[in-house]
């Protein structure tokens, strides 16, 4: 048993299960025994010790190659744009009381059609996760954000409900990208060690658009009407069409199987029956699995130095090219189906569960927020409202500067403590802050608002939520990540189904709230947040067993080549 999560009985090496230290008189040496990790590629500086997991091929063009300043430039020009995504969907929900005024409709029923923007993204997913999968991330980024500025522009000019809406759907299908692409471009181009600190950069500018945007949006609308927030996101997201033309490469790419470490993808019963009884010779009675290992390491150095190495590095006017051909060859529709039969894997469904019900509860909180607090006793302005967000924006800020760092070193020390080994479910460890201390931010949040608390009580649990809620994010994504990085955009595509979720109670979390009380309905969704915590704790343990499982079962096997 490695650190609690138990061992499988099966297979000798577990896709997601990898070296990634070098741990001096380990017995387990790697993830099939006896492997000589002097064989493969390590990081650098304080990380020496590290394994590179994926193991990046000789080619100068493949992204894991890039330098790290590359990476870093062109994810903190994706982050910028997310932020900005993250901003356009709540961002008039400061104005709702005064838009239900304008548009002569309740604040349930302006409430609950936007919300089919919320099931527009989660549908939308499916369509732009698969064209990504087949061509490419680069085009599909630059959609949606073309597809963003169209209906902002399209947003300034609206004067009716239903011409906002029919602009707000269209802008709900460009921001589907941002929802499952950013981890998936994270996963491209960085190894396992480096991920966490740029998924909680990815998450933190996510937060600080959703929570800081409507921050800026009240006043905007206080001084200048609704409609001038498309106004100036329309001239944001132009100005990034450009930016994302000239700094952000295509980071698809196809690499020799041998080299995915984590997924176990070598086929070692293709060897020749001579190579592998001289592999057997060199360990000199060693168990078979150690030969096998050493066969892995031979399969990798010629990985490496087969057609790559001569490939020469392409060149800046190359990488313009908006689009550079098929990355997949598997047919468009059998991609967009794949989403749905993935719900099938435990993984996969543990972290819709775990990720979708978790996030859902901000959406629905934060399109709620005009309802709540400018009513007595609080009486808050439109631009007080919007000022609401800073606690959500404070609690992003400190969790992202905090989850990230934290769960690199995690996986890290633990692999280190695992005899080198690293598992997936170690990233489940953080769930445990999201389970103590978004807890507490649920119940604390209605239980305030209930006896009508001051003001900075209930500012203070919602901005708490934020804080617990990144770990979660940032635990399932790498999870997800680390399990199933061959299909990341399938997976990530099926746990969005969480907007449909968000969608349903969108629709009538403002009706439950005036009959029933915050008090009651947050304490609910409380309890169920702290359920959906505990199950990360058979998660973590039979988690191994349950990757083994979905790799050798042929249903499973049947789903990924779908």
């Amino acid at each position: 048993m490695g650190l609690g999560v138990l061992e499988d009985k099966y297979l000798s090496h577990v896709p997601g299960t990898a070296l990634l230290t070098d741990v001096i008189d380990s017995e387990n040496y790697g993830p099939r025994g006896g492997l000589n990790a002097a064989a493969l590629r390590h990081g650098k500086g304080k990380d020496s010790d590290v394994v590179l997991v994926p193991q990046p091929s000789n080619s100068p063009n493949d992204p894991l190659n890039w330098p790290l300043w590359k990476k870093d430039l062109m994810l903190f020009f994706i982050c910028i744009d997310t932020a900005v995504v993250g901003a356009w969907g709540p961002m008039i929900s400061p104005g709702f009381v005064e838009m239900t005024k304008q548009f002569d409709i309740s604040y349930n029923k302006l409430n609950g059609d936007l919300g089919y923007g919320i099931l527009m993204i989660g549908l939308s997913c499916f369509f732009t996760n698969s064209m990504a999968v087949v061509w490419g991330r680069r085009p599909v980024f630059l959609l949606g954000n073309l597809l963003l500025f169209i209906s902002s522009i399209g947003g300034y000019y609206a004067h009716s409900f239903n011409a906002l809406l029919g602009f707000r759907l269209v802008g709900c299908v460009g921001m589907s990208p941002f929802e499952v692409l950013v981890t998936t471009t994270i996963a491209d181009i960085y190894f396992v060690h480096q991920r966490g600190v740029r998924l909680a950069a990815w998450g933190l500018c996510l937060s600080i658009g959703v929570g800081g945007g409507t921050i800026i949006s009240g006043y905007i609308i206080e001084d200048l009407g609704w409609n001038w927030t498309y106004g100036i996101c329309a001239i944001m997201f132009g100005v990034w069409i450009i930016v994302l033309f000239l700094f952000c490469p295509e980071t698809a790419y196809r690499r020799d199987d041998s080299l995915n470490t984590d997924l176990g993808t070598t086929h070692l019963g293709a060897e020749q029956p001579s190579r592998r009884e001289g592999a057997k010779m060199k360990f000199d009675g060693d168990s078979p699995a150690a030969a096998d290992a050493e066969i892995e390491v031979e399969a990798i150095e010629r990985a490496g130095t087969n057609g790559a190495w001569s490939e020469k590095k392409h060149s800046y006017w190359h990488d313009l090219k908006i689009y550079h051909g098929r990355v997949s060859d598997d047919p468009f529709w059998k991609v967009l189906a794949r989403p749905l039969l993935m719900l099938v894997f435990p993984q996969v469904l543990f972290s819709f569960f775990a990720y979708g019900l978790t996030t859902s509860w901000l959406v629905v909180v934060g399109s709620v927020l005009a309802q709540l607090f400018t009513a007595p006793p609080y009486n808050f302005t439109v631009s007080g409202v919007g000022l609401v967000s800073i606690a959500s924006l404070i609690g992003a800020l400190i969790g992202a500067f905090i989850s990230g760092p934290i769960a690199d070193w995690i996986i890290k020390a633990m692999s280190r403590r695992n005899g080198g080994i690293y598992e997936p479910e170690f990233r489940l460890v953080l769930i445990v802050i999201t389970f103590v201390l978004g807890g507490m931010s649920f119940f604390g949040f209605g239980w305030t608002l209930q006896d009508k608390a001051p003001w900075i009580a209930p500012v203070i649990f919602y901005g708490l939520q934020y804080f617990s809620v990144g770990f979660m994010t940032i635990a399932v994504y790498g999870y997800l990540t680390d399990c199933h990085r061959d299909k990341a955009p399938e997976a990530f595509a099926a746990i969005n189904l969480r907007n449909i979720y968000s969608f349903g109670m969108n629709y009538f979390i403002s009706d439950w709230i005036s009959n029933q009380g915050p008090k009651e309905v947050f304490c609910i969704i409380g309890g169920v947040h702290v359920f959906i915590c505990l199950c990360a704790i058979p998660m973590y343990i039979y988690g191994k067993r349950c990757r083994s499982w979905t790799s050798r079962k042929k249903i499973f096997e049947k789903v990924m080549k779908a």
